[in-house]
C-alpha cells in the first residue's frame, strides 16, 4: 500500500507541475492577445495573428487557437478555487477579434450548429476546438 501511495503522490506532483506550466503559458498567450486588443485599431488584424498567419499551414494556425483554448480550460478546471486566469468573455472577445475565427465560415461548415441556433464562438469555445472543427478557412 505504501508503494501505491507514493505512485500517487508522484503522479500529483507531476500533474501539479505540468497544470502549473499550462498556467504559465496560457498566462503568457493572455497577455499578448490582450495587450493586442488594446494596441489595434477596430477592423484591424491581430498583430499576433499576423504573425502567425504568415506561416504556410492554416492546420498549424488552427491548432494553435484550439491548444490556447484547451490550456484556457484545464486551467480553470484544475484550479483550487475553478477560477480562470481571465473571465471567459475575455476569451470569447479575444477569439472573436483575433481574425482567427469566422463565425460565418463555422457556421456554413457546422450545419448542426446553426440549426441548433447556438452562438458560433461559444461553441468552439466549448465543443468546437476539442473536435478539430476548423475556427475558419485560414
Amino acid at each position: 500500500m505504501g508503494e501505491d501511495v507514493e505512485a500517487l503522490r508522484t503522479e500529483l506532483a507531476e500533474t501539479q507541475a505540468r497544470l502549473k506550466e499550462a498556467q504559465g503559458e496560457l498566462a503568457r498567450l493572455v497577455r499578448l492577445a490582450e495587450a493586442d486588443l488594446q494596441r489595434r485599431r477596430p477592423g484591424e488584424q491581430s498583430s499576433v495573428v499576423a504573425a502567425s498567419v504568415r506561416r504556410p499551414a492554416a492546420k498549424d494556425v488552427a491548432a494553435r487557437i484550439a491548444r490556447l483554448v484547451q490550456l484556457y480550460h484545464e486551467a480553470s478546471t484544475a484550479s483550487p478555487n475553478g477560477a480562470p486566469v481571465v473571465g471567459e468573455d475575455t476569451m470569447l472577445r479575444w477569439l472573436e477579434t483575433s481574425g482567427l475565427f469566422d463565425r460565418d465560415f463555422y457556421l456554413k461548415c457546422n450545419g448542426d450548429v446553426a440549426s441548433a441556433g447556438a452562438d458560433p464562438t461559444q461553441h468552439y469555445f466549448n465543443h468546437g476546438y476539442a473536435e478539430a472543427r476548423p475556427p475558419s478557412a485560414l
